[in-house]
Formats: structure tokens, C-alpha cells, sequence
């Protein structure tokens, strides 16, 4: 079997409202979608957030070129020749994320190839796995009310972890306060999305936020600097969760070494796929971190079934129009009781939604052999 074909799209799917995080600022999510055909009739499915960045180009120029005529089943013969011969430019950033995409998509090959669910091929631990929920995003004319609504409807939906985002940080004591009350047994956390740049512009306020008993605090800092977020912690006592925006085995290395998070945060769409993903839980496993992925759930309940330390899915309400993926998948994966069911379907198990692909789709850039 060798790879004849790789298909790039880019979707750009509008938000009815902004998603604005500290200085970052959406109005519509876009995403990149790789396909990789091979002469035997199997596709694989890949995929991640472009962050309004031109991803297709690079990955008909860059990655596509090292695919084709490859053993799909080689994936580490692949990564390594893509990585290596794009070390010039691929050690972090866009180049990264078109290889994940096409990592993972040559995993869904290889795990419909064997006959097997991705998870059982990568490991196989369980097959019901935690779900924690990201919502809680700060959008004009979202009250406290609101927030409070919000929050308690995830907690009787049973999620073991609630995450709310940051707003202004003036604002942001009374609606922990506000999200705290609503939780219930759940686990509240708080994600700074990397707003924070001092420590002495945040502490007065986060000192207080004891009180909150949080589970975690959220990228604080940008990731550049986790000396900022290792002195948080000391000062405060909260735990964090670091690592969403990470690349590589060797800068979570780094992390780790330098501030070893309480919970490592890991998106194989950016880190460099399922491939690198497996090598970073290994390397959290060592430690005892344990991992929660960066939304995707499609894509990471893959690893949360596979891997013990991986601790849950990171999942979205589709009414919220956090993450949306799933506009263009034709069986997005659905908690139900504050849980996800291991897919069983061979590969992936991601179905897309042609119709909607098409729809969404502002570029499609295919490289054959």
C-alpha cells in the first residue's frame, strides 16, 4: 500500500458572536482538514485549527511531497524524513501543525488497516471516559445569571470538570464567585488563555481566588515564559494546567523540567500528531502528570482510552460556539452523562460531512503522484 494522493481544506466556519481571549480575538473558527488516499482504497482523516494562518500551502509544499509513494503504515519513517527535512523551518509553529494533521490522518489509515478502533491499536485501557467541560466564555451581554445558568447545567449534566474562561481580570473574582456557586460537586477551573504577562499585575487578585478552590488555572502566561507560572503557583498554592500550545516532545521536556505542571495539557493537532502525542504521554507518565487534551474529542478520546494518564476528553457545548469542528463531521462524539464512549469503528471513526465541507470550504489544494 503507498500513498497516492493528500488533499488540504481549509474551513472557515462564522461565529454568531466574537471569542475574544485577552488580546486574541475570532470571529469565525477555521480549520485545516487533510485527507491521504492510497492505492488500496483507504483514506485517513486529519485535521486542527489553522488560527487564521495559511496551513493548505505548506502542507502541499512541505509535507504532501514526503507522503506520497510512502507506506502509509510507516508513520514513523514518515514523521521523521517530514520533520527532518523541515528542520530549518518545522520545529514549532504552522509547519507542526500541517504535520500533525497528516500524522494523524496516516493513523486513521493504519488503525483501519489493522481492523481496529485507533485506541486499541495505541493501547486499549478503557472504553468510558471523563468528560471536561470548556465553556463559560465571557460575550457581551452574558450575565452573571447567565454564567450561573450556565455552569449549574453542566454540573446536573454530570461533568466531573468545569472550566470557565477568562474576561477582564477586574471582572473575573465576581464571576468565579458567581461559577463557584452554580458548580456543585463538580471540579471548577479557570483558563487565563495566556491574557497574563506580570506577576505583579495578577497576584492581588489571584491570591484571593483560594477561596474558589479551583482545580486549576489555566496557561496564565504565554508559554515562553513558565518561570511566571512557577512563581504563580508558589504564591498561590493553585495548581496549574500548562502545555496546550506546546510543540514537540523536547519543549514539553523543557516544561517540564523548567515548570512541571500539575496537569499537562497536550493537542496532538499542534504538537506534531498521534505520533508525537504517544511520545509526550509517555514522557508524562514518567512523572506522574497526568494529561487532558485540547478539545478534539474526536481526535483525543483516542488517547483517553488508550493511555491511563490520559485523565479525560476535553469537550464543548455546540449551543456555545467554542469549538466548531463538528459543523463539518457527519458523528461528532456527544457526552452523555459526563462521559464519552470509545469509538468502535476501525481508524478514527470520523465521518465528514461532504456537504458541509463543501459549504464551509474556502480553499482545497490536492498533491497526487
Amino acid at each position: 500500500m503507498i500513498v497516492t494522493e493528500v488533499r488540504s481544506t481549509t474551513v472557515r466556519i462564522p461565529l454568531s458572536s466574537p471569542i475574544v481571549m485577552g488580546e486574541l480575538r475570532f470571529d469565525a473558527r477555521e480549520y485545516l482538514v487533510v485527507e491521504v488516499m492510497t492505492d488500496e482504497g483507504l483514506t485517513g482523516i486529519g485535521f486542527g485549527m489553522t488560527r487564521d494562518a495559511p496551513l493548505g500551502p505548506i502542507v502541499n509544499r512541505n509535507v504532501a511531497p514526503r507522503l506520497l509513494g510512502a507506506d502509509p503504515l510507516a508513520t514513523e519513517a514518515i514523521w521523521e524524513r517530514a520533520y527532518n527535512e523541515n528542520l530549518t523551518i518545522g520545529q514549532r509553529g504552522l509547519f507542526m501543525r500541517c504535520l500533525s494533521a497528516a500524522d494523524i490522518a496516516l493513523w486513521d489509515i493504519k488503525a483501519q488497516a489493522a481492523g481496529l478502533p485507533l485506541w486499541k491499536l495505541i493501547g486499549g485501557f478503557r472504553e468510558r471516559i471523563p468528560a471536561s467541560m470548556a465553556g463559560g466564555y465571557p460575550r457581551p451581554g452574558v450575565t452573571l445569571e447567565a454564567l450561573a445558568d450556565e455552569i449549574a447545567g453542566y454540573a446536573g449534566q454530570g461533568f466531573p470538570w468545569i472550566k470557565i474562561a477568562a474576561g477582564p481580570l477586574e471582572d473575573d473574582t465576581e464571576r468565579l464567585r458567581v461559577a463557584a456557586g452554580a458548580v456543585g460537586d463538580s471540579n471548577l477551573a479557570y483558563d487565563a488563555h495566556w491574557a497574563w504577562r506580570t506577576i505583579p499585575a495578577v497576584l492581588p487578585t489571584v491570591r484571593t481566588w483560594t477561596e474558589f478552590d479551583l482545580a486549576f488555572i489555566e496557561d496564565p502566561f504565554p508559554s515562553d515564559s513558565p518561570h511566571l507560572a512557577a512563581i504563580l503557583r508558589d504564591r498561590t498554592g493553585i495548581s496549574l494546567a500548562l502545555g496546550e500550545d506546546v510543540v514537540g516532545r523536547y519543549a514539553f521536556r523543557d516544561l517540564i523540567d523548567q515548570a512541571p505542571p500539575d496537569i499537562l495539557r497536550l493537542d496532538a493537532t499542534t504538537a506534531g500528531g498521534i505520533s508525537e502525542a504517544i511520545k509526550v504521554c509517555a514522557l508524562a507518565a514518567t512523572y506522574s502528570i497526568p494529561v487532558l487534551p485540547h478539545i478534539f474529542p474526536e481526535l483525543h478520546v483516542h488517547l483517553a482510552a488508550a493511555l491511563p494518564i490520559v485523565m479525560a476528553v476535553e469537550v464543548t457545548d455546540p449551543v456555545q460556539e467554542i469549538d466548531l469542528l463538528w459543523n463539518v463531521l457527519a458523528n461528532p462524539l456527544r457526552p452523555v452523562d459526563g462521559h464519552v464512549s470509545a469509538p468502535t469503528a476501525p481508524g478514527l471513526g470520523v465521518e465528514l460531512d461532504r456537504a458541509a465541507l463543501a459549504r464551509y470550504a474556502t480553499s482545497v489544494e490536492t498533491v497526487r503522484r
